[in-house]
């Protein structure tokens, strides 16, 4: 099992060959576009481990954007008792689905 431990907007994500992965809002990439991602911190392939300090010098990850999608709506209400105030507010996360 071959597998890579990156860096991508300040979050640490466990990466695996033909899989997809939902990331933060990549507002410059369009679909179709590939990104490479060079804060690697550990890449390993079949029997070898390689280890950056902190990341491995002059290596790239490709991955390609598939697809900008909405996350599950939240819903925020803010109450004060016995005052007759309600307010509700309704938020989406936007995400990048890319292709490893």
């Amino acid at each position: 099992m071959s597998y890579t431990l990156l860096q991508i907007s300040g979050k640490q994500l466990f990466v695996q060959k033909n899989r997809w992965y939902d990331l933060d809002f990549i507002k410059h990439g369009k679909l179709g576009d590939f990104l490479f991602f060079n804060q690697i911190l550990l890449n390993k392939q079949k029997n070898k481990v390689q280890l950056g300090r902190p990341f491995l010098n002059q290596s790239t990850f490709p991955a390609k954007i598939i697809q900008h999608h909405k996350g599950s709506k939240l819903v925020v209400l803010k109450t004060k008792p016995k005052k007759h105030y309600t307010k509700s507010k309704g938020h989406q996360q936007q995400y990048s689905r890319i292709f490893v």
